[in-house]
């Protein structure tokens, strides 16, 4: 069985072969936006790249600055600390946070709640 489909190009022109040349880096086209500026064209790669740099240099404060360093922690470690992270997070119902799997993988986590607090169940 043979199947034969003929499609119309978007463009008429004519194509040298079916599959892309690959470009060199040199070669690789300047990427051009649309603007409704006519004189003074906006490039938005740099305004990216100064909005990147801008995130990059802020420094959060209080539990925001926290929550990074933990997001970083997370994202950087190995699986078994992302693992440790997880279970003592977990079974502690969010007092223990312990980034140790040989020391968190051998035993269930107990709760330890911040000084002059009392952990309760939810269901006492």
């Amino acid at each position: 069985m043979q199947v034969e489909i003929r499609l119309v190009k978007a463009t008429g022109t004519r194509w040298d072969s079916l599959e892309a040349k690959e470009e060199t880096v040199g070669d690789a086209p300047q990427r051009v936006y649309p603007s409704s500026h006519k004189r003074n064209p906006v490039d938005w790669d740099k305004v990216e790249a100064e909005v990147v740099k801008q995130d990059e240099e802020e420094k959060p404060e209080g539990d925001a600055a926290l929550n990074q360093l933990f997001q970083k922690i997370y994202a950087d470690g190995s699986d078994d600390t992302r693992r440790a992270m997880i279970k003592s997070f977990q079974e502690s119902g969010g007092t223990v946070l312990s980034t140790n799997w040989n020391e968190i993988g051998e035993k269930e986590v107990d709760v330890k709640p911040p000084d002059g607090m009392e952990y309760k169940k939810w269901n006492d």
